[in-house]
């Protein structure tokens, strides 16, 4: 097993690893298989309950929203906690207990189900986006340079695996058991619980992790360190080329959502047969980005990885059915292993250890504020056009901002050069 894989290391050191390898891919894996008991047929549950082109666009654009006022202040009050540890598994605990109030939708009258629902993902999305900052922070505190990279990689490739099998599973469910709409959005209600269940699991795996840096119990000084931050120039470079590419990233996602269901009809077949194809090939894909990251570098990787990303929404426009659409999905899983993987390493990498916490929550709270903006834009554009326009559209911002990052890579790259 990777965690195993450890040379030249003392016993104590080699043992933590161990253990923090093996728990930090458990948690992932559990935490996957939460995700995917509500988020990939979450849009088409919102169909369900009638739905419109508009909730769509709310349901992705809302939680942004709500992130910006939760980052910062939630990391003050992190600062202050008396166990950085507990205050991560409590918060965990809020977002699972959002999951399990979405069982409650359709007992609400037809026509405010789809606002409620989207009121209560948007809403979800304060502890969440406290929980991603905290532990992307937290991750960059156990592990260090490469193990970091072997981390990551590692859980994101075995949470892959757990993904496209557990996906396939729900969606024969669906299909075996979901015969009418009625049936389906019960069978929904039994995957929000199940989901809060495993969240339970997954928080237990998450305190088997073991500090293996001391942390600083003070206060932050918060308007200090925001000044630091602010003054760290390849840090900035780093966010800006980020904010340019989230924008990009994100407005894609309702318009990716509303192509496979209203315009391709698809159901929640054929949406487990698109993500059990794109997620077999990020399985298999996590190792080779992880050899890509240790040989060349995350410039390099991050470059590239993005301008696959741009190409995707021009396969969306070039797909006419689902089957075309399946075979495009290898292209994106690929690139999509690359992205999710390096965008994190990357942001670990620019920020210095001290503080890192408020460098995540900066850039955690940039992007979701494009992940608030880019949605409603993709909206409007599709709203005045057609959706093959709205992502073309989506195709240019990604490549502006795949372009920032090979510009920052040149950056580093004559700097290197110079300095030699």
């Amino acid at each position: 097993m990777i965690w195993l894989n450890l040379k030249k290391r003392g016993s104590n050191v080699k043992s933590l690893l161990e253990n923090n390898f093996r728990y930090f891919v458990l948690n992932g894996v559990l935490f996957t298989l939460v995700t995917n008991l509500y988020k990939p047929f979450a849009q088409k549950f919102l169909d369900r309950i009638d739905g419109t082109e508009f909730h769509f666009s709310l349901y992705n654009a809302l939680p942004g929203l709500i992130a910006v006022f939760a980052v910062i202040p939630g990391v003050i009050l992190m600062s202050r906690a008396m166990s950085k540890k507990k205050t991560i598994a409590f918060i965990t605990l809020l977002s699972r207990i959002f999951i399990l109030s979405f069982a409650l939708v359709p007992f609400f009258p037809l026509q405010y189900q789809p606002m409620i629902f989207v009121a209560l993902a948007s809403f979800m999305n304060f502890p969440e986006a406290l929980f991603n900052t905290s532990m992307q922070s937290y991750s960059g505190d156990i592990f260090q340079g490469k193990d970091r990279t072997t981390a990551l990689t590692s859980k994101n490739k075995y949470s892959q695996l757990v993904s496209f099998v557990s996906l396939l599973f729900l969606g024969q469910i669906i299909k075996l058991f979901g015969v009418t709409d009625e049936r389906t959005i019960h069978i929904y209600q039994l995957f929000f619980i199940l989901a809060f269940f495993i969240g339970i699991l997954e928080i237990s795996a998450f305190f088997r992790i073991k500090d293996s840096v001391q942390q600083a119990s003070e206060p932050l000084e918060i308007k200090k360190i925001l000044k630091e931050v602010f003054r760290n120039k390849g840090y900035i470079r780093f966010l800006v080329c980020s904010l340019m590419f989230h924008f990009g990233w994100q407005f894609g996602w309702p318009l990716f959502s509303i192509y496979q269901i209203k315009y391709l009809h698809a159901d929640e077949s054929w949406i487990t047969i698109l993500g059990v194809t794109s997620g077999i090939v990020m399985f298999f894909s996590f190792s080779s980005w992880n050899r890509i990251i240790n040989k060349k570098g995350n410039h390099y990787a991050i470059a590239y990885a993005t301008f696959g990303m741009a190409v995707t929404p021009i396969l969306y426009a070039l797909s006419k059915n689902l089957y075309v659409l399946t075979v495009a999905g290898l292209i994106m899983g690929y690139f999509t292993a690359g992205t999710v993987t390096v965008i994190l390493n990357s942001l670990l990498e620019a920020s210095p250890e001290k503080h890192r916490i408020v460098y995540v929550a900066v850039h955690s709270t940039f992007t979701n504020l494009t992940l608030f903006a880019a949605p409603l834009v993709s909206s409007y554009i599709l709203k005045h056009s057609s959706i093959f326009v709205a992502l073309i559209a989506c195709a240019i911002f990604r490549f502006i901002g795949s372009a920032a990052f090979y510009i920052r890579d040149k950056h580093k790259s004559s700097k290197l050069s110079a300095a030699v």
